[in-house]
């Protein structure tokens, strides 16, 4: 997904909604196809901020086993509403340097001294503390929601193309 906010996917012109719960508490989701969402996955830019095997960035979380990790109900949700769930390892900082630079990057370690992050150019940084004018943690993730951008079948292609890493 793009960090600036918008994934680019042909044909993700129908509005996406939330599933609505049947009875019992399952949702009414379409059955997805892996080829239709790996196909969806490359031609958007998800690659911009994710990896999957060698291809993709390291700014934010890998991929590659996620189906691993993750249910197909979480995996929806991540992608509809993104900033519901931000694991630590996966957070961001903003900070002012004291010559007046904003820097903004995935948080790697920090301690009383210094901070390390890798930025959007897959840099790893250190910073001293000292040298820091403003700190502070990003409230949400840089991850776009995929919500009024995909239709729900395009949701569902991605989720089982997703599910399917391991």
């Amino acid at each position: 997904m793009a960090r600036d906010g918008r994934l680019r996917a042909e044909g993700a012109t129908a509005s996406l909604a939330a599933p609505l719960p049947k009875a019992g508490g399952q949702a009414d989701t379409p059955a997805g196809d892996a080829s239709r969402g790996k196909a969806l996955v490359e031609s958007s830019s998800c690659f911009d901020c994710h990896r999957i095997g060698n291809r993709g960035s390291r700014l934010g979380p890998d991929l590659s086993d996620i189906g691993n990790r993750r249910t197909p109900n979480r995996l929806q949700q991540a992608m509809v509403a993104p900033d519901e769930e931000i694991l630590p390892e996966n957070r961001f900082v903003r900070f002012v340097t004291r010559d007046g630079a904003t820097i903004t990057g995935r948080l790697l370690n920090q301690d009383a001294i210094s901070v390390q992050l890798i930025n959007p150019k897959e840099e790893l940084k250190s910073y001293l503390r000292a040298n820091l004018r403003e700190y502070s943690i990003v409230d949400k993730g840089l991850m776009p929601s995929v919500q009024d951008k995909l239709t729900g079948q395009q949701v569902a292609d991605i989720v089982t193309y997703l599910s399917s890493l391991k």
